[in-house]
């Protein structure tokens, strides 16, 4: 009764799973000599070099002790607290990808607000320097007076 209800839950699993992900298959034939020799591995970029290698050694390690497993409530995969606890198993990447979408989003406008404000404090600053020279002439400023000389010598 218990494998039955397990096997339940694997499929809706797998079935969250295949909505989300899509697998592609490469022929041997395109990868590149030196990938073949390497044995199996993970690539992070199109062109890289392995990034992830497997290491077979640890595959063979297994638990010396057996799991303690407890018992617990039965399994209804039509309820909606299985339905969410699977939910928050699966990785969903039409979910990451908004989600980066949405950060990247975030940080080119938080970027933009930063040069705006930039160039209103440089135009503020301008506004003071011409609203200064009115009222006081240019000889106040020590940066203007020097510029004054310059030019005159």
């Amino acid at each position: 009764m218990h494998n039955v209800k397990l096997k339940q839950a694997q499929k809706i699993l797998n079935d969250i799973l295949e909505k989300s992900l899509e697998v592609v298959c490469s022929s041997s034939s395109s990868l590149p000599a030196e990938d073949s020799d390497n044995g199996s591995g993970v690539h992070l970029f199109k062109h890289a070099p392995r990034g992830i290698v497997f290491d077979y050694i640890d595959e063979v390690q297994r638990p010396s002790k057996k799991p303690k497993l407890l018992p617990g409530d039965e399994i209804d995969e039509k309820s909606k607290k299985f339905k969410r606890q699977l939910q928050s198993v699966a990785v969903n990447g039409v979910d990451i990808l908004s989600a980066a979408r949405d950060a990247g989003h975030k940080a080119r406008t938080k970027l933009e607000r930063k040069e705006a404000a930039g160039k209103a404090a440089a135009k503020r600053e301008e506004e003071r320097v011409v609203e200064l020279k009115k009222i006081r002439g240019e000889r106040w400023l020590p940066g203007m007076a020097k510029k004054r000389l310059a030019n005159s010598q």
